[in-house]
């Protein structure tokens, strides 16, 4: 028998039935816990499990045995099936944490914002205010009015790269402003 196929994915056969190859039986399921649950629960363990997530996974193995017998899959090895769901279902617990982990990574170094001083914003928007008129209400609707391109440039009759272009050179424009206060400084 190929270890690596332990269900069949369809209807029992009538010869399958007659050799006792059908959907499993509550007994069936009952003696496959009884005597590899333990040997289930140590598999989980060993996999990094604790002790509550390792009974979680035993229960839901025997529940999905349960589930996939009761909609007529043929288990042809019910132990060996028990042993690959908990594996399965370890290896799906330890994936879930490391993206649950990446996710709070990512969302607490975004979430952590460095506030600007009140009188640097001021002298920001100062600066703004000198600038050529249509860089000033691009530069207002993209970062005061929180706008994407393609809608300034709606507004603004122009293109969503001419948008963009009068944002860059704006940038720009102020970068160099701010650079040459701080040479003299």
């Amino acid at each position: 028998m190929d270890l690596t196929v332990f269900l069949a994915d369809r209807a029992p056969a009538a010869d399958d039935v007659a050799r006792g190859r059908g959907p499993l039986e509550a007994v069936v399921v009952a003696d496959v816990h009884e005597r590899r649950g333990r040997d289930l629960f140590g598999l989980c363990r060993r996999l990094g499990l604790d002790d509550e997530e390792a009974n979680d996974a035993v229960q839901e193995t025997f529940l999905r045995m349960w589930a996939e017998s009761s909609r007529g899959v043929v288990i042809v090895d019910p132990e060996g099936w028990a042993f690959r769901v908990a594996y399965r279902l370890a290896m799906d617990h330890h994936r879930l944490g490391r993206f649950v982990k990446s996710l709070t990574d990512r969302l607490s170094t975004a979430a952590v914002r460095v506030e600007a001083d009140p009188a640097d914003r001021m002298a920001v928007w100062a600066a703004v205010d000198s600038l050529p008129p249509r860089q000033r209400v691009v530069l207002y609707l993209r970062y005061r009015a929180d706008l994407p391109y393609e809608r300034i440039a709606t507004i603004m009759g122009i293109t969503a790269n001419g948008a963009r272009n009068d944002a860059s050179a704006a940038v720009r424009s102020l970068r160099g402003r701010f650079l040459r206060e701080d040479v003299v400084r």
